[in-house]
């Protein structure tokens, strides 16, 4: 039996469900609701006690971290394998892997909090969210959240993660070149390619593709990968998007008894 603890729109859960889709498995939800805090809770530090999403658990071993659950799937059922074969091209997609999670991660974490994140001030109310703030164990921490979520924007920070994101892009560009495609490592399709695309998709969703002017190869990919069946069943339903450049806060205030962990758009 496998339980995923998820949030749905966070690319490293989107990696995981991506994989779980293409090896066809079945697995029981637990969606956490992070912006009720729900990652800080006894219940979910006992499974997880970095309180980070994902979480998995397969036959009673808890697994930890997106990546290391993506290997763990790959490597415990083998068919649809996404693991290349040669030593260079697996080596290859590890150092696409690690990247995606050491450097591309982090920033588009500091451009979805500020195009994203702050939208839910004006969408809950500060005191709906000081009173979830009461459920992180860590009060300085709520408090650096509450200052940050209640900031004005900080353009700067986002035109500098932009920058970095382009540097990057551009190195994408050559390893296509170098491996000649369609995919990251060449002709086969791997957890580089997964781990990659919500990445990408995040930039959509940000309505930050311009960012990719000057890189066709990764524009293809990335229109590939979007056709991935996969991908579209690992991707977030639209009800559970955060809300962002391509989903307005609604023009009421949301209530805490709204769905679970959902962001409603009217």
């Amino acid at each position: 039996m496998i339980e995923l603890y998820h949030f749905w729109d966070s690319p490293c859960c989107f990696k995981v469900r991506t994989v779980l889709a293409e090896k066809n498995l079945d697995w029981q939800e637990h969606l956490i609701a992070s912006v009720q805090f729900d990652h800080f809770q006894p219940e979910y530090q006992a499974i997880n006690p970095h309180s980070i999403v994902p979480s998995l658990i397969h036959d009673g071993h808890v697994l930890m971290q997106s990546g290391i659950i993506a290997e763990y799937l790959d490597e415990t059922f083998p068919e649809n394998p996404l693991t290349p074969k040669d030593p260079v091209a697996r080596a290859t997609m590890r150092q696409w892997a690690f990247e995606e999670q050491a450097y591309l991660f982090p920033l588009i974490v500091t451009m979805s909090f500020n195009l994203m994140m702050t939208l839910r001030e004006k969408a809950y109310g500060m005191d709906q969210l000081r009173e979830w703030s009461k459920r992180h164990p860590d009060q300085a921490r709520a408090q650096d959240y509450l200052n940050r979520i209640s900031s004005p924007l900080d353009q700067k920070s986002v035109d500098e993660a932009g920058k970095k994101f382009t540097w990057y892009m551009a190195r994408l560009e050559k390893q296509f070149e170098a491996s000649g495609g369609p995919w990251v490592c060449g002709e086969t399709y791997s957890l580089a390619d997964i781990s990659l695309g919500p990445i990408l998709d995040r930039i959509d969703y940000l309505d930050m593709l311009d960012l990719l002017d000057g890189t066709p190869k990764v524009v293809e990919w990335y229109r590939r990968m979007t056709e991935c069946p996969a991908f579209k069943k690992g991707a977030p339903l639209f009800e559970y998007r955060m809300w962002g450049p391509k989903k307005p806060i609604p023009d009421r205030r949301v209530g805490s008894d709204e769905p679970y962990a959902s962001f409603p758009s009217a």
